[in-house]
């Protein structure tokens, strides 16, 4: 067993979430002048991870969860989670394993040491990064969303929209026109002194500006193309659908689907919504600022 001073630990903060990384010192590429990463934050980590790059541990993976179909699957196995970066059924072993406690407050990352110069500072990778946050977001601490977030002056707007809907256009316009850009594709929402407020994440699309910052929600638009710029209010029940169906629910979870569709009929309640048929040049900003 190697001793706690020859380990390495780092804490990110996603959504003031905090994630704390202990890493064996003496592995060659970790350099603490090869890590710049924004998210990088001096705070009490909620979560504990261990990592190892030395093996996978044997054991059976338990019962089986859910799964993606390709990129990653969950288990749940004497009362942890088990979660790999690949399919129930392939007969590839996954290049990433994570085994976390019940509560999630603790856990251990094993990666195929290959991989490994890749990973840092996030040894998780994509998928099982935001797969871990759905995870955590699930016990009552907000939601996920496919969408852009704008900082227009402490001023937040938030577009929301699947792949191709321009969530990207309207970052690279919106930072065109000296607003700040949290990210382009995945925006955290959570309810904090009875506000909601929008968190950029590390995981963005093509446009690749973000920021950790949490700014209130004051609009919210579902995106579609349009000829012109316009707006269409959406009610209540329109609104949590088109919701609903651009966020990442944990749909294996009874309880965390409960809540988080409380907490979108929330999120619709408390601001405006609108579908945003827009027209891709600057004058869109001027267009949303006016609304």
């Amino acid at each position: 067993m190697k001793n706690e001073e020859r380990l390495k630990e780092f804490t990110i903060e996603v959504a003031g979430i905090g994630l704390s990384f202990l890493f064996d010192q003496n592995l060659p590429e970790f350099e603490d002048n090869n890590i710049d990463y924004e998210f990088i934050a001096d705070i009490r980590p909620e979560t504990k991870l261990r990592v190892h790059h030395d093996g996978f541990p044997e054991r059976s993976m338990g019962k089986k969860i859910f799964s993606s179909g390709s990129a990653w699957s969950l288990y749940r196995d004497q009362g942890k989670y088990v979660l790999q970066d690949s399919s129930f059924d392939s007969d590839s072993p996954p290049n990433q394993l994570v085994i976390l406690e019940s509560d999630l407050k603790s856990g251990d990352i094993y990666i195929n040491y290959k991989l490994f110069k890749n990973l840092l500072p996030d040894p998780l990778g994509f998928p099982l990064n935001q797969i871990l946050m759905m995870l955590l977001l699930s016990r009552c601490k907000g939601v996920m969303l496919h969408a852009c977030g704008i900082d227009d002056s402490s001023y937040g707007y938030l577009f929301l929209g699947n792949s191709g809907h321009g969530k990207s256009t309207i970052a690279r316009l919106w930072s065109e026109n000296q607003a700040k850009v949290l990210n382009d594709d995945r925006i955290i929402v959570r309810e904090k002194n009875s506000g909601l407020l929008m968190y950029g994440t590390p995981w963005h699309g093509d446009f690749k500006e973000v920021s950790p910052k949490g700014v209130p929600i004051r609009k919210l638009f579902f995106l579609r193309h349009g000829e012109k710029n316009s707006v269409v209010p959406k009610n209540n029940a329109e609104a949590v659908l088109m919701l609903l169906t651009r966020c990442f629910p944990p749909i294996w979870d009874k309880e965390g689907m409960e809540y988080t569709m409380d907490l979108c009929h929330h999120i619709v309640h408390k601001i405006p919504c609108y579908e945003f048929s827009f027209k891709p040049d600057r004058k869109m900003v001027d267009f949303v600022r006016n609304i």
